[in-house]
């Protein structure tokens, strides 16, 4: 006898079809970020606070998920919820009311309370199965996630546009508020900086002066060839294009990194001040999407302020369905005739385990997984009931406590740390230390700037594959590699002298291979992130 399948639809509108200039909207990274805000309830209200609630801050950069799917998910997620404790509050008021008036049985009165709690409980938990297994499973032949958007009344199309314009990064310009600008990017996994003189290249050894003892010219008698003046700009626009086309664009198809992606962008900070001397109120101050655009910004490369905008090149590969994204960031400034060239790599790892469990449910909700389901929330109530008694135990650290008691604070404690480290991500407070504390005069000011994609916020703190692990440091290397070249290549066009380029390089490249890539310094495997007395930075654990 065939089973039967349960199909509750879940309440709310149907699906609305997604922008076509979403292109990350049906990504795997944004498929199980939209599971999860199912999953955590912490990281749903984090999603919600982040990009509804919070909307004067500008949304991070997009590194291969869709922040527009991942809310509209979390706002149902969150109506799901409510109506289950609407319904439960709700028929128990109904309840008392009619226990008062005499009209029902005290017993049947009595068992109507606790059962209405635990059977909207339990149907909130039914209708969530069914929408992981039909609306969020991977996609195929007959259906699954297709970056459809469920409808709310609080996702409005100004909304929608305005959270897409903003981590597409159309418009050039990344506002961060914290003390990294690379925001949104994950970790750091390497970073090295490296200052060249632009000498010339120094001409044939028959043209060259000799010194009369027969030994080699020094650097200063070497007649040399007179460099090709260059910009910023120009190196920066050659080294992208070049980047393409060794990578991408003209090679076998078998050797395409298919996932990469080259862009300039401009790193600057959005900070507004409230200054009622002027009468100037946040209500006259402009929206987060009016913030200003790169024709607003001074045309100085880089300048020395707090607020001055800074350009780099960024280099950006999504591997394993976007769930894996290596950045690199490379920036250019000439001084003293002296190029000087930052390279940063960050990595966004893996997403939390538990989001991946949505891959793992059946196909659909029989009557033997329903039945599982309420005997599994009967058990889970008889534990919560446990553990009101044991909550003490959190306060013990691990190595005092038996092998049982740590298995059951384990998910507690992970739990607890992760809110600390969001917590942490999301600050961006300074103390007043100053002598009368005068910070309470000054103007006030609302940082505007993004503090972490929410796509951060969800990621693990290790690696779940062993090639993952790999993959990260194997794509900064290539990068890196065909970086030197290309900027190797671009001075020997200028006639500059490339014996200080090759040192460098060398340098460089044994400082990659010089250490273990399993454990070495620079090797990035784990998440052990550590921010510096002076602000974020820092290094990956070893």
């Amino acid at each position: 006898m065939a089973t039967q399948v349960l199909d509750p639809s879940p309440p709310g509108p149907a699906p609305q079809e997604p922008p076509e200039h979403r292109a990350y909207a049906r990504t795997r990274a944004t498929r199980l970020l939209s599971a999860g805000t199912y999953l955590h309830p912490g990281y749903r209200r984090a999603v919600i606070r982040e990009l509804l609630r919070r909307r004067f801050r500008v949304v991070a950069p997009s590194y291969g998920y869709d922040a527009v799917s991942v809310l509209a998910h979390a706002l149902a997620a969150r109506r799901l919820r409510r109506i289950q404790w609407a319904v439960a509050v709700g028929v128990d008021v109904l309840v008392l009311v009619l226990l008062g008036n005499g009209v029902l049985n005290p017993f049947l009165g009595v068992v109507l309370l606790f059962w209405v709690p635990w059977a909207a409980a339990y149907l909130r938990r039914i209708v969530t199965l069914h929408v992981l297994m039909t609306r969020v499973r991977e996609s195929g032949p007959d259906g699954g996630f297709d970056g459809a958007c469920p409808s709310h009344p609080r996702l409005t199309d100004a909304l929608a546009r305005k959270i897409d314009h903003e981590q597409a990064g159309r418009s050039g310009l990344v506002f961060y508020g914290g003390y990294r600008p690379f925001v949104g990017a994950g970790l750091p996994l390497r970073d090295w900086s490296n200052a060249q003189l632009l000498l010339g290249a120094p001409k044939t050894r028959i043209m060259a002066r000799k010194s009369t003892d027969g030994t080699p010219p020094d650097l200063d008698t070497v007649e040399r060839r007179r460099v090709v003046p260059f910009t910023v700009d120009e190196i920066t626009s050659e080294v992208a294009a070049r980047l393409r086309a060794v990578l991408r664009d003209e090679i076998r198809p078998d050797e395409r990194i298919e996932g990469l992606t080259v862009e300039q962008r401009r790193y600057t900070t959005a900070i507004r001040t409230n200054d009622r001397t002027t009468g100037a109120g946040w209500s006259e101050l402009p929206g987060a999407d009016d913030l200003p655009g790169a024709d607003d910004l001074s045309g100085i490369h880089w300048r020395e302020d707090y607020d001055a905008a800074r350009e780099y090149l960024c280099v950006r590969v999504g591997s394993w369905d976007e769930e894996l994204v290596t950045s690199i960031f490379v920036g250019f400034d000439l001084k003293g005739d002296t190029l000087h060239t930052e390279f940063y790599t960050y990595v966004l790892g893996p997403l939390v385990a538990d989001f991946h469990l949505v891959d793992q449910l059946p196909s659909a909700v029989d009557g033997r997984l329903a039945v599982r389901v309420a005997w599994d929330m009967f058990t889970a109530m008889v534990r919560w009931w446990m553990s009101l008694w044991l909550w003490p135990l959190l306060l013990v650290p691990e190595r005092f406590l038996p092998g049982w008691a740590v298995r059951w604070t384990q998910p507690w404690r992970v739990s607890r740390a992760r809110r600390a480290a969001i917590a942490l991500l999301l600050s961006d407070r300074a103390t007043d230390t100053s002598e009368f504390r005068i910070g309470r005069y000054v103007n006030r000011w609302r940082n505007c700037g993004a503090l972490a994609s929410v796509r951060e916020l969800a990621t693990s703190e290790t690696y779940h594959h062993f090639f993952q692990q790999s993959d990260a440091v194997k794509y900064m290397q290539i990068v890196e590699r065909r970086l030197l070249e290309t900027i190797g290549a671009f001075l020997y066009e200028h006639d500059v002298d490339l014996v200080e380029h090759n040192r460098a390089q060398t340098n460089i490249l044994l400082g990659d291979n010089s250490q273990n890539i399993f454990g070495g310094e620079n090797s990035g495997f784990g998440y052990n992130y550590q921010p510096s007395d002076g602000g974020s930075s820092g290094k990956a654990g070893k």
